[in-house]
């Protein structure tokens, strides 16, 4: 890597050209909501670019003096406005007013950030939360609606949930805030419980993931932006709901006019999750069993996370750089075990976090078009189950004291308060260069460490003296993955490459049980390994608003903290697996064309993946463990299309289809002939996709009010939840076909300053099942208010 990285910074120094000043800022309409796609032109020349999609822009090879800005866009009043330019800065954001009449031209001579995403040589979608800030959503709910995207849910609200993007699940895809990692977040901390307030965009990678985000994702990447541009804001969201269901925010800002910056936010969720479910129930005196309609009784979660941010931005030694402090906790209930026949009344979970957070990005460092980014953070967590109760409960809530083995809980062989206390640290660095308008390079490093110990007061010792308690001696995993990438566009900007390389270093301590009776002793287990992976990808335009890609990966993912060490109850460890690795290759093409106020994006993609050694969970009798057992082939076909009508009436449709087949020849227990070769893997959908229509019904331009409604509708295939080559037709459990419908209805008041929303989920109270027999909430209703200061 040294000679390599030797002659990159050579190369770079070679080929510097000084610049002239940058002159950043944002457009937005009157609630301060940032617009995409509006033009910013220096008058009279021919310099101007397109603002992102939170309306953001960057205007470069200006020279110091008076100048005038035009905003032109349509929907929207021209407006022009004087600046006098000293140095590089960032001018205030930029309001502009609906217009009644349309624009009879638009001269675009740049692009939004949002095309240059969706124009990348990767397989991208590119997701602008602005629209859906009134409604009552969390990320999950917004990520559901996206092609290749299932997330599989338990339950209601902060229940344990699965995400799945073209056929890689778990760990395979990985997440991230502001690019930071979110791996050691903890589950406090996690997709279902972010409000869509604090969100600016989410970016959806499938299958190659760019070297910037410095990951051993397998198949994939989420990467959630937050705003940082608005200067000074006050957003408080307060959401009511059926089953007693809770939710508020605060996301605020304050930036002085020297830099000074304070970010202050606070998330609270609550809900009894006590909707209707079908189940068995037991009569505790007759032990008769009969199948009756009940509700959930013990299934209530709690959350609660405050944040403080504190720094600079816009000095001449970093365009941010922020400190802050997390602190989170959550509170679950367990209501049932793997599925329906377990009824559990009294054991819980509880998960505690602080986090200290460091952000720094520098724009022209040195160089012009020199960039640094460093981001890290350093965890501490207390993870505790609780299991003690003596009695034994059904779905009508009733008791009955256990007769034999009242050393056992609920859900575990022995009763137990087991606690996790977890130490945990991130810390990466990007640097990229732009070399010239055609050229650019970049190296990232991301570094993490993790340290986990347990204890448990009601825990037992064995006759020699050896703990049964997990993790009575700290197991700990390292790992570091650096990648390097060379971008190249070429023909006049029609065809754009990007070539790249990763280097994986796992390295892990843990503890394993060897032996029985006197003869019995813990054994360290030490892994390290090193391992390289690569990828190219291009896209050619042939011609304005219409591309096609192609990308390909040989892509490794390092196998994890739950995988390596388990979870010291039901997941047994494994610290012998090995990483996963994949072939993934990717070709789709994009088209985005404009007739008038007519706007329509289509967009087909073809994936065919080829992971090996594939890290899957095995149940043996109550435990399971992760082992390195299958091979599979993922043959993917998806389709994307959206139309928008004059800011005024919009409609989507996606659909994918992916089998996912066994490819592994021989049996991985006897090494015989595997029988289930070719077989679909089970527990998968296959078939799936979502619709979505939405219609300003009222915009009034002179109030500032408008009232819109939207319609969304998502459809699962029904899939087998076991090998389908086993059994006959009518003896294989399924997961049954899902579709349901949601409707909302958002009025929004003074410009977005007063926002409210009703919403209902499931509207005609389908029976619904992301797992197996584990029933999701029917009809649901909420209410939805937002108050926004600028």
């Amino acid at each position: 890597m040294r000679p390599a990285f030797l002659f990159i910074l050579f190369f770079i120094s070679g080929t510097v050209v000084w610049g002239q000043m940058t002159l950043g800022g944002q457009v937005t309409d009157q609630s301060g909501v940032g617009i995409p796609g509006i033009t910013v032109q220096v008058k009279g020349t021919s310099n101007g670019v397109s603002t992102d999609i939170e309306g953001n822009f960057r205007l470069k090879n200006l020279s110091k003096g008076p100048l005038t800005l035009v905003f032109t866009g349509i929907g929207f009043q021209q407006q022009e406005l004087a600046v006098l330019l000293e140095n590089s800065s960032r001018i205030d954001p930029v309001k502009l007013k609906e217009s009644t009449t349309e624009l009879s031209a638009v001269q675009v001579v740049g692009k939004s950030e949002t095309a240059e995403i969706r124009e990348m040589p990767y397989s991208i979608t590119a997701i602008d939360v602005a629209p859906l800030k009134t409604q009552n959503l969390d990320v999950n709910q917004i990520l559901g609606t996206v092609s290749g995207v299932r997330i599989r849910e338990e339950g209601g609200l902060g229940s344990s949930f699965n995400f799945t993007l073209n056929g890689f699940s778990g760990n395979q895809v990985r997440f991230f805030i502001d690019g930071i990692p979110m791996d050691y977040f903890g589950s406090s901390l996690t997709l279902n419980n972010i409000p869509s307030n604090l969100i600016s965009n989410i970016e959806v990678y499938k299958g190659v993931v760019p070297v910037h985000l410095g990951s051993d994702a397998l198949g994939g990447a989420i990467n959630i932006t937050t705003n940082q541009n608005i200067r000074r804001f006050l957003d408080i969201s307060y959401s009511i709901g059926s089953f007693n269901t809770h939710r508020a925010s605060v996301v605020s800002r304050y930036t002085t006019n020297s830099g000074l910056r304070v970010n202050a936010n606070a998330f609270f969720n609550y809900s009894d999750n006590n909707y209707d479910i079908m189940a068995e129930v037991a009569n505790t005196e007759t032990g008769k069993v009969t199948e009756q309609e009940v509700e959930r009784f013990h299934d209530g979660y709690q959350s609660q996370t405050v944040q403080v941010e504190i720094g600079v931005t816009n000095k001449p030694y970093a365009d941010q750089l922020l400190v802050g402090v997390i602190g989170s906790s959550n509170y679950k209930e367990i209501q049932s075990g793997y599925n329906l026949t377990k009824v559990v009344g009294e054991a819980y979970t509880e998960d505690k976090a602080i986090l200290g957070t460091f952000k720094y990005k520098k724009s022209d460092l040195f160089l012009d078009g020199l960039t640094l980014t460093v981001n890290g953070f350093t965890k501490f967590g207390r993870i505790l189950t609780v299991d003690t109760s003596s009695y034994e409960y059904n779905w009508l809530g009733e008791r009955s004291r256990k007769k034999l083995g009242t050393t056992s809980g609920e859900i575990a062989w022995y009763k137990t308060q087991f606690r996790f206390d977890d130490k945990a640290s991130t810390a990466t660095s990007l640097l990229s260069y732009k070399i010239n308008e055609n050229q650019s390079v970049a190296i990232n490093n991301t570094f993490s460490y993790f340290y986990r110990i347990g204890s448990d007061p009601l825990g037992q010792s064995d006759p020699v003296g050896l703990s049964s308690v997990p993790f009575t001696e700290p197991n700990t995993l390292r790992k570091n993955i650096t990648g390097l990438s060379y971008s190249l566009k070429l023909l006049e900007d029609k065809l754009r490459m990007v070539g790249f390389g990763k280097m994986y270093y796992l390295h892990s301590v843990s503890r394993e049980e060897d032996g029985f009776g006197d003869q019995q002793e813990i054994n360290t287990i030490r892994k390290e390994s090193l391992t390289y992976g690569y990828g190219v990808g291009a896209t050619y335009f042939l011609f304005e608003g219409f591309q096609i890609k192609a990308s390909y990966e040989y892509a490794y993912r390092l196998p994890d903290v739950l995988e390596l060490f388990g979870n010291g109850l039901q997941v047994e460890p494994n610290a012998h697996l090995d990483s996963e690795h994949s072939q993934n290759y990717n070709f789709g093409v994009l088209s985005q064309q404009t007739w008038g106020k007519h706007q329509l994006m289509t967009e087909a993609s073809f994936l065919y993946r080829l992971p090996k050694n594939m890290i899957r969970n095995y149940a043996v009798g109550n435990t399971s463990n992760y082992l390195n057992l299958v091979d599979t082939k993922v043959t993917g076909y998806e389709l994307n299309l959206r139309y928008d009508y004059n800011r005024k009436i919009n409609a989507s449709i996606n659909g994918t289809y992916q089998p996912i087949v066994n490819t592994q020849k021989t049996d991985p227990v006897s090494g015989g002939t595997n029988y289930l070769y070719l077989s679909q893997i089970p527990n998968e959908p296959i078939l799936f996709g979502n619709a979505q229509a939405g219609y300003t019904i009222l915009n009034n331009t002179q109030t500032s009010n408008k009232l819109f409604a939207n319609w969304t509708t998502s459809f699962v295939e029904a899939f087998y939840l076991k090998w389908p080559a086993y059994g006959g037709k009518s003896s294989k459990a399924d997961i049954p076909r899902q579709l349901s419908h949601s409707i909302s209805l958002s009025y929004s008041m003074k410009g977005g300053k007063y926002n409210a929303s009703l919403s209902c989920t499931n509207i005609f109270d389908a029976v619904l099942f992301d797992n197996f027999m584990l029933q999701k909430p029917g009809r649901a209703f909420s209410l939805k208010l937002n108050y926004f200061l600028d």
